[in-house]
C-alpha cells in the first residue's frame, strides 16, 4: 500500500464521513497524520436548533486501531516545512514537506499547497479522489455514498470545486 500524509482539511473530511474503520482500509493507502495536522483539526460543526455546536474531533480510536499513523517531522525535513509555511498554512506545509521528503503522496484540498505540490512532484489527492477511491473499493451503495458525502457537506463544510475532475460523481449522489 502507498503511503499518503493528510492534512488537517483532508482530516476533518474523512472523520465527518464518519465510519473511518470501514473508510481508510477501503481507501488502499496507509493514512499517516502528523502531529501539527492533529493540532489543528479539533471540530466538526453540527447545525442544532439554528445554532451553529461544535464538535470535537478525535482520532485516537482511529490512531490505536492503526487507521491512522502519526509522524513528525525529522531535521532533515524542517527546512522545507519553513519554506513552504511562507506560503501555506503550518499543517499543509508541514505535510508537504513530510510527503516531499518521504516519497509519500499528499492529501490536501487547497489549491495552492496542490499547486505547490505539483512543482516538487509530490503527488496530491483531494477529498472527492478520497471519497471516489473509497466508494469504489468499497463497493458501497449509493444509499451509503450520498450519506457520507452529506455528512462531508453538513458538518465539514466542504464541497468540491466545479472544476474538480471527481464533481460531476459528487453531485451525483448528492441529487
Amino acid at each position: 500500500m502507498a503511503d499518503s500524509v493528510v492534512d488537517a482539511c483532508c482530516v476533518i473530511n474523512l472523520y465527518a464521513a464518519g465510519d473511518l474503520a470501514n473508510i481508510c482500509p477501503a481507501l488502499g493507502l496507509t493514512l499517516h497524520i502528523p502531529t501539527k495536522v492533529r493540532e489543528e483539526a479539533l471540530f466538526l460543526r453540527r447545525i442544532q436548533e439554528s445554532e451553529v455546536v461544535l464538535e470535537p474531533i478525535d482520532l485516537t480510536p482511529a490512531v490505536e486501531a492503526g487507521l491512522l499513523h502519526i509522524c513528525t517531522l525529522e531535521a532533515s525535513e524542517l527546512a522545507l516545512s519553513v519554506q513552504l509555511a511562507v506560503e501555506l498554512d503550518d499543517g499543509e506545509a508541514t505535510a508537504l514537506a513530510i510527503a516531499k521528503s518521504r516519497g509519500w503522496i499528499v492529501a490536501t484540498d487547497d489549491r495552492k499547497a496542490r499547486r505547490i505540490a505539483d512543482g516538487l512532484g509530490v503527488t496530491a489527492l483531494t477529498t472527492p479522489e478520497l471519497m471516489k477511491r473509497w466508494a469504489d473499493n468499497a463497493a458501497a451503495t449509493s444509499t451509503e455514498i450520498a450519506a457520507a458525502l452529506r455528512r462531508v457537506r453538513d458538518l465539514a463544510s466542504f464541497v468540491p470545486r466545479k472544476g474538480s475532475p471527481v464533481y460531476p460523481w459528487w453531485t451525483k449522489h448528492l441529487d
